[in-house]
């Protein structure tokens, strides 16, 4: 092993190596994090009259291995930090290098796999420039004043040393350096990263993964922080109503559960971290598309037992145009799925994807039978061309799709792996994440996903090309009575040059406007709506079944006779059942109810006034109306 000095020695042996390479190149401008606009060389290399690289050899925490972290809900560990003290800048040491200075440091964790580092007020100024690297390759990227924030990271780096140099035209550091992390080294020479993944995985650009190319690309790996631990964890870019492009994204809640709003400020979201096609690459693929921080949002409870472990995050960042990312629609109906795939970051390794061929059940979190209210999705994983694909630890929070390209749920955990690929995994249920776990906006997806309050089941995803066409419209009310009318607003996207509206149940049934005249319902009901947008190229079409429910209408109301009508508009529903219940939820009887001219007549008149609950079911429709019976 190495000490300090043969450390010095060896990594001034490669960075002048290394420069003389670089001297030789013509080095291109690249967006290397959506935050770092430059790529250049430090002040350091290739100068041979520097002063002493200072190296602080750090000593590691006690880590304990061996817990079965998918199994508990736990997220898949990355490594720890250890925790530097507020004199680094001290310790560091200056050059003056032609008009600039340069302060250098190196750090040292004997054995690490690799190692990352977390800066604390970082405020660099104009013109100052920040590399990190190790002395197995030379920096890529330069941080600057861009990238100021009161907590910064920097994914890992392969080795076992790392050194930190700021470029500057001024004498003073501006940053503290926090914490260095090191990569855990329990999981054999891959460790968990690049390589760690199991052999039965499949690669998302292998066949399997063929017809899912667009949904891929919302798919990241995370570097999860939460204090001084480290977490591999996946998730998604989820669309929203505004189909505007806003960084949501959605991962299980179990992934960094305890995390403060400091830590979600150092998350690094990994897009892109894949191979180019189904042979696993024998070098790390690029992992230059990535961002730092985000926003917590909303979330469920950390008991699986009661909730469906779900996080929502606001990443720090709008999506630079170079990162080619998607924005994944959701289906929140509840409806079974028959069919579907997971897409993941098992063991934080590159991208994957797995796939399910039979329908999956409605369950509890490591239910053995189905349960219709569950709050879980239970999948079972299919045997596929290139290998069988299950989940393991680093695929927390990955998205559940189903037949028809939507997130329907979030990783929480299961039994599956390479060993038992036949055992079943578990996903949290989108439709509960919804608004079933609180009416507050910081446990629902709902106040962030349909901020347009459109009540729409599912929701298309979208790259926010303008260029492509996108069908998507909203109304001003989803439950009617009979007779109301409904306006609807288009907020298709694209070159569009004609419209089709479809209005099921209403007056008129077609329209060919951008915004059709108000539209009325003279029958009760629940009724679809589809909107087809068109330009020379291509059609979407957005069909919503159920959409506009019209409910029967109840007069006089409040009745002093106790006698009230339910009118049904033009048509008489075959099947109608209709049950009385007071205030108390106890059944009313016995009720007079005569039939006449597409209306049924209730008389309450033998029952004390007050209010009684008339649940009217048909196939159409089944709702609860309010009737108010005051006697003079």
């Amino acid at each position: 092993m190495r000490n300090s000095k043969q450390n010095r020695n060896y990594i001034l042996q490669r960075v002048k190596r290394v420069f003389r390479v670089i001297i030789y190149l013509v080095v291109l401008p690249l967006v290397v994090t959506g935050q770092v606009k430059e790529s250049c060389i430090p002040a350091s290399f290739g100068n041979s009259r520097l002063n002493p690289l200072p190296f602080i050899t750090l000593e590691e925490n006690k880590v304990i291995h061996g817990k079965d972290f998918i199994k508990r809900a736990l997220p898949m560990p990355a490594g720890h930090t250890i925790l530097l003290g507020e004199d680094i800048p001290a310790k560091g040491v200056w050059d003056t290098l032609g008009g600039t200075f340069a302060w250098r440091i190196g750090f040292h964790v004997p054995g690490a796999p690799a190692l990352n580092i977390y800066f604390s007020n970082l405020n660099l100024r104009e013109g100052d420039k920040l590399f990190v690297y190790t002395s197995n390759d030379y920096p890529k990227e330069a941080y600057t004043e861009i990238n100021n924030d009161v907590l910064f990271g920097v994914g890992f780096l392969s080795g076992d040393s790392l050194v930190v140099e700021l470029n500057t035209l001024y004498h003073t550091v501006p940053f503290e350096v926090a914490e260095v992390g090191v990569a855990d080294r329990s999981a054999g020479v891959a460790g968990r990263d690049f390589g760690g993944a199991g052999g039965c995985e499949v690669l998302v650009n292998c066949d399997e993964g063929e017809n899912w190319q667009r949904e891929k690309d919302g798919v990241a790996r995370v570097l999860v922080k939460e204090a001084t631990n480290l977490f591999w964890c996946t998730g998604s870019l989820v669309n929203n109503t505004n189909n505007d492009g806003k960084p949501y994204f959605l991962t299980a809640n179990h992934c960094g559960a305890y995390a403060s709003d400091l830590d979600y400020n150092a998350w690094i979201f990994y897009f892109n971290y894949e191979g180019e096609n189904c042979g696993f690459p024998a070098m790390e693929p690029d992992a230059s598309h990535r961002l730092m921080g985000a926003r917590l949002l909303a979330h469920s409870s950390n008991d699986v037992a009661w909730a469906s472990d779900f996080k929502l995050l606001l990443l720090n960042e709008d999506i630079p145009g170079d990162f080619r990312v998607f924005y994944n629609g959701w289906d929140r109906s509840g409806t079974v799925s028959l069919s579907g795939v997971t897409i993941h970051h098992p063991q934080g390794d590159i991208k994957m994807i797995s796939t399910y061929e039979e329908p999956i059940v409605s369950t509890e979190y490591s239910g053995l039978e189905p349960d219709d209210n569950g709050m879980f999705w239970k999948v079972k994983w299919a045997e596929t061309v290139n290998g069988h694909g299950v989940t393991e630890g680093g695929s927390s929070g990955s998205p559940l799709f189903n037949a028809d390209d939507y997130i329907i749920g979030t990783l929480t955990g299961g039994e599956a792996s390479c060993s038992y690929p036949e055992k079943p995994d578990y996903y949290g249920k989108l439709s509960h994440a919804w608004e079933s776990e609180g009416a507050d906006s910081t446990s629902q997806l709902k106040y962030w996903l349909d901020p347009l309050n459109t009540g729409v089941l599912s929701l298309k995803g979208t790259n926010l090309d303008t260029t492509r066409v996108q069908a998507n419209f909203a109304s001003d009310v989803f439950e009617i009575t009979v007779g109301e009318q409904v306006h609807y607003m288009n907020y298709s996207t694209g070159n569009i040059t004609g419209y089709a509206w479809y209005f099921e149940g209403g007056e008129p049934s077609f329209s060919d406007k951008e915004t059709p005249s108000q539209i009325q319902y003279n029958t009760s009901g629940s009724y679809s709506v589809t909107l087809i947008a068109k330009s020379a190229n291509e059609n979407d079409k957005l069909h919503r079944p159920g959409y506009i429910k019209v409910l029967p209408l109840i007069t006089p109301n409040p009745s002093v006779k106790g006698i009230f009508r339910l009118s049904f508009g033009k048509e008489m529903p075959l099947d109608i059942e209709v049950l009385i219940y007071d205030v108390y939820g106890r059944q009313v009887t016995p009720v007079i109810i005569n039939e006449e001219n597409n209306s049924l007549y209730i008389n309450l008149s033998m029952h004390v006034a007050g209010v009684y609950l008339i649940r009217v079911k048909t196939e159409k429709f089944n709702r609860i109306l309010k009737a108010f019976y005051v006697k003079k």
